[in-house]
């Protein structure tokens, strides 16, 4: 069965499951992000419009889907946490899969998919940050920029460009 990204806004129920593993695995660990911060994220991601990129303060959160199961989460954002780096724009955020489901692909399905959304919406380029799976974006054709701390956290941001050649416009992985 493939998987599809379909906009929180379509069914805002389906953000309840990877809202609570989102709280589970992030919760208050992000300097100057509270758990509030993740149900409001949430709550104003069932409000987005999706149909166009318009890097206003924008939060676009997609669901991963196999058939009827929610499987993840994956979010196109023009801002981030990181201060220092809100001039990097667009970012990839707010990216869960199913803890029970993982190393089995549907990560690198969701984003595969997530490329194919924003390149539809005609971003050139994304950006996200990572504390400890930079390999895994490695692997998919993202470019270290630089290593970074803040506070308690370690990071690292990269990015990569979207050509029309790697990617199909329509975000759909069949």
């Amino acid at each position: 069965m493939s998987l599809k990204l379909i906009p929180l806004s379509e069914n805002p129920n389906d953000g309840d499951l990877p809202l609570q593993w989102s709280l589970e695995l992030w919760g208050d660990h992000i300097p100057g992000y509270s758990r509030q911060d993740w149900i409001n994220f949430y709550e104003n991601g069932k409000k987005a419009n999706f149909k166009k990129w318009d890097g206003d303060s924008k939060a676009l959160i997609f669901i991963g889907k196999r058939g009827e199961e929610v499987v993840g989460a994956i979010s196109l954002v023009d801002f981030d946490d990181l201060e220092e780096f809100r001039y990097l724009t667009p970012w990839v955020a707010a990216f869960i899969v199913n803890p029970q489901l993982r190393g089995k692909g549907i990560g690198s399905e969701m984003l595969t998919a997530l490329e194919g959304k924003a390149k539809a919406l005609e971003v050139k380029v994304l950006h996200l940050w990572t504390e400890d799976k930079s390999e895994f974006y490695q692997k998919r054709g993202y470019d270290l920029i630089t290593e970074g701390t803040l506070e308690h956290l370690t990071f690292k941001i990269l990015k990569k460009e979207l050509s029309a050649s790697a990617i199909s416009g329509t975000g759909k992985v069949e």
